[in-house]
């Protein structure tokens, strides 16, 4: 490195992208633009556009398949009420989507005693928590907070409840119908940009509509099941945490597994083996402490005299 610039030299700079085997470290895709032109624009715009036109055209034959999942859960479950349906305008038509109308009831005496000892759990496991353990520590804290905050407010509130179980569910489907028409554009603007093959691209669109499409039943069938079970008190929860920001959770982590792909692209083509002197030097048998005399010297070794600073021996000093 120059001592005037502090630049790296020509010697060095080609040693800063190296790793500890010798391959060379190439950089993230997601720190390399890619340049605009017409192959971005349709990435950007016609894939997206493709996949929500054939997701709208799917959305009657989807809701049917979501009526009779929940017409056959609804019975061994024991939730009360009916399958019901609403009609959403989506601007040049309508979709028709079922819900339960199971009822669930304001929370007793003993289900707020129930209440107050789950959130003293919560709050020991994020207090206890440590090392490796440390994001559930969180996870738990902020959960002991927002059932805190449901608890004080059943507590000194008065029924009735402004937001019922029937609505909730339909609320929570309906979003997700809008995700589903939506997700498309979200994957192009946030995973398109990067160097993907087009079969990759379209594969990362393809894997977020078919879990959302198999995920929301689950989820607004589970959430029905817990809040009658459980009264009221556990809405306002599985709405914060367990709502929108699951299916949320679901993009970051296909997001996540899909930016660890091998594209094969220009960007992409860097060669992360190590060279051949690297190889040779991992073939051979690595040091244990018991083969370096310098950290366990045995008795017959030879030694090196200790010299003072007028370099005479330190016997003769």
């Amino acid at each position: 490195m120059s001592r005037v610039t502090g630049r790296l030299s020509r010697r060095t700079e080609s040693l800063s992208n190296r790793g500890f085997r010798g391959g060379k470290i190439a950089p993230h895709r997601a720190m390399i633009g890619l340049e605009v032109s017409w192959t971005l624009v349709i990435d950007l715009v016609a894939l997206p556009a493709i996949f929500s036109t054939v997701m709208f055209l799917c959305l009657d034959p989807l809701m049917e398949q979501w009526r009779s999942f929940f017409m056959a859960v609804q019975r061994p479950l024991d939730l009360t009420g009916v399958v019901a349906t609403r009609v959403v305008d989506l601007g040049i038509a309508a979709t028709a989507v079922p819900y339960f109308t199971a009822s669930a009831e304001w929370p007793t005496v003993v289900q707020l005693q129930w209440g107050w000892l789950v959130v003293l759990l919560l709050a020991l496991a994020g207090s206890t928590l440590r090392g490796r353990l440390t994001p559930f520590a969180y996870l738990f804290r902020a959960l002991s907070v927002l059932q805190l905050t449901s608890q004080l407010y059943f507590t000194f509130a008065s029924p009735p409840f402004s937001y019922g179980l029937p609505e909730y569910i339909n609320g929570l489907l309906v979003c997700g119908v809008v995700i589903l028409l939506l997700a498309p554009f979200l994957v192009a603007f946030t995973f398109h940009i990067f160097d993907f093959q087009l079969w990759q691209k379209c594969a990362m669109a393809l894997l977020l509509l078919g879990h959302l499409a198999v995920l929301l039943p689950l989820q607004a069938t589970v959430h029905t099941w817990i809040i009658q079970r459980c009264s009221l008190l556990a809405l306002p929860i599985l709405f914060l945490v367990f709502g929108v920001l699951l299916d949320v959770f679901v993009y970051v982590a296909l997001y996540g597994w899909g930016m660890s792909w091998r594209s094969g692209g220009p960007l992409d083509s860097v060669d992360r083996r190590p060279p051949a002197s690297a190889a040779r030097t991992l073939n051979r048998a690595r040091p244990t402490p018991s083969s370096v005399r310098a950290i366990t010297p045995s008795f017959g070794a030879p030694t090196i005299p200790s010299r003072t600073l007028g370099g005479r021996d330190g016997a003769n000093a």
